[in-house]
């Protein structure tokens, strides 16, 4: 009778962590703070393995505050649904387009006979874009949005201490709204 009592509040305790966890994970995300949500989930992720809502609300994090390399795990441990499943396509086809575009820009690979997937993501867009660009060869590439002709994106490789990231600046009637840099 002890051990049962020991158990169960053992296990009161642990589920009451993990609400607790996932109420500060969605309380960060509703407050728009995706980069402290993203690392705060980032630490607690492995004991959140077959949580989907957890790992979905950590991988929506990463991705709105540009940590796309960390949708890598999230990918993989979304499995048991059909909700989670297509998260997981969603956040690999970003994943692939980051790596594709790296790969054409700096080491002039051919993805022209690629079709990928589009998303809603700005990098998807500007990949989606540059798809599309006639003149691969350029070092600066500059779009517009054909949605809306008042958005425009200028995409490029910058070299920082021998890493190589992709730069995309985003426009907005010709002000920078935002830039996003993955490596």
């Amino acid at each position: 009778m002890r051990y049962i009592f020991i158990i169960t509040v053992l296990y009161s305790t642990l589920f009451a962590g993990v609400q607790s966890d996932l109420k500060i994970l969605n309380q960060m995300y509703e407050d728009n703070s995706f980069k402290k949500a993203c690392r705060f989930a980032s630490n607690k992720i492995m004991g959140y393995k077959k949580n989907e809502k957890f790992i979905s609300l950590y991988a929506f994090s990463c991705l709105k505050s540009d940590n796309i390399d960390k949708l890598a795990s999230a990918t993989i441990l979304l499995k048991h649904s059909p909700e989670a499943r297509a998260n997981s396509v969603y956040f690999s086809t970003i994943l692939l387009q980051k790596k594709l575009l790296l790969h054409a820009m700096i080491d002039n690979f051919n993805i022209e006979q690629l079709q990928l997937p589009s998303t809603d993501y700005i990098l998807s867009k500007v990949f989606d874009l540059f798809m599309k660009d006639e003149k691969k060869e350029n070092a600066i590439h500059q779009f517009i949005d054909s949605d809306n002709p008042n958005e425009k994106y200028r995409l490029f490789v910058k070299d920082e201490n021998e890493n190589k990231k992709i730069i995309i600046e985003h426009y907005l009637n010709d002000n920078l709204i935002a830039t996003h840099q993955y490596w």
